[in-house]
């Protein structure tokens, strides 16, 4: 009786956290989508940059700082903030880890539409290398819960991805796609590198407090204001389907040093969605160079260069087929696992340890 009596209890708290979130999830969006059609404004750069240096922002205000940010035009993300939002309530709800997981899954799929992926990510996420078995049904259930809540009770919508097909499989192929995984790490280290790079120069850096705030806002204004940065400015959510058509590998490189500098400067936001944009992009390129499939190419950088930087393989091999169909799935995960142990030890996620069976990158 008393066993259950616990699981109703659990199961209640779950549907609370799922609904919870899922609804704050869609806020969120909304929110977002407002500011693209609204626009950026530049000039407030500096503006955000000293309330983010003179007020502590708790995590429970993510959202609105987020929000901030692209107001702003920072170059930032939006899986950090949902995440975040789902372990904060999760941690509200119990002290039970349990919870802290079920609401990082809830948080991560209402916001991309991907429910298998969600769960994943949050299972993956801690521990490198490791997942706890207990935890996969709650993960499931919130993520499945609080996507369902996004899209059916208020409506939220997500992009649709074009579906992605395999062309036959050959030893060119297969000796072409080790070459994407090992481009892909490439830029990954270089993502890594020159974040903290731009961190360490401003940490250093003798204006502090406040002020330091209001150099940020204005150093990323200057940057931003430059003709070759205007379509970096914001989510860049506009710009996700393009790498399926058009080749446009330069987008990657001034994607990466607008997000490197806009969360270096920091701005708060996630790397989820510019890592998709810079991946994609990159992938385009690649696909001219050596005659890959465009589409294929730019699908594989789009889950490979975020989930081998998250350290996620399974969660990055879900958003793939959850995204462009399960075609291809062996390709997003054998690419995932270069660009993961291609790119070092530390990935974007300071918290994260590695299992002790798994070899350990440099």
């Amino acid at each position: 009786m008393a066993r259950i009596k616990a699981f109703l209890t659990n199961l209640g708290l779950l549907v609370a956290l799922s609904f919870a979130t899922g609804s704050l999830s869609s806020l969120f969006l909304a929110g977002l989508n407002w500011i693209q059609h609204t626009g950026s404004f530049l000039y407030a750069l500096p503006l955000v940059g000293f309330v983010f240096h003179y007020f502590a922002f708790p995590p429970f205000l993510i959202i609105p700082a987020t929000w901030l940010s692209h107001l702003a035009g920072a170059s930032v993300g939006r899986e950090g903030t949902a995440v975040t939002m789902g372990r904060v309530l999760g941690e509200k709800i119990s002290s039970a880890s349990i919870f802290s997981k079920a609401g990082m899954a809830a948080g991560f799929a209402s916001v991309f539409g991907t429910p298998l992926a969600g769960a994943l990510f949050a299972l993956e996420v801690g521990e490198v290398g490791k997942i706890n078995f207990r935890h996969i049904p709650a993960c499931l259930f919130a993520a499945f819960l609080a996507n369902y809540v996004s899209l059916h009770v208020y409506g939220t919508k997500h992009l649709t991805y074009p579906s992605i097909f395999l062309p036959s499989i050959s030893s060119a192929f297969c000796a072409k796609l080790v070459l994407l995984g090992l481009f892909l790490a490439l830029i990954a280290l270089i993502y890594k590198r020159s974040e903290s790079i731009i961190i360490s120069a401003f940490d250093k850096s003798p204006v502090q407090g406040p002020l330091k705030g209001i150099l940020a806002g204005l150093i990323l204004f200057g940057v931003l204001s430059i003709p070759v940065f205007h379509e970096t400015i914001g989510l860049g959510s506009e710009f996700l389907l393009r790498p399926f058509d058009v080749v446009a590998p330069d987008f990657a490189l001034w994607k990466l040093l607008a997000t490197n500098l806009s969360l270096g400067l920091g701005f708060k936001g996630g790397e989820a969605t510019p890592l998709f944009l810079i991946g994609s992009h990159a992938g385009t390129g690649f696909s001219s160079l050596l005659d890959f499939p465009l589409a294929l190419a730019a699908a594989i950088g789009f889950v490979s260069l975020y989930g081998g930087l998250a350290k996620t393989p399974i969660a990055a091999t879900l958003l793939g087929v959850e995204l462009f169909g399960p075609s291809a799935w062996f390709c997003y995960l054998i690419v995932t696992l270069i660009v993961l142990f291609g790119s070092g030890k530390k990935g974007i996620f300071s918290f994260q340890t590695w299992a002790d069976y798994l070899p350990k990158p440099h």
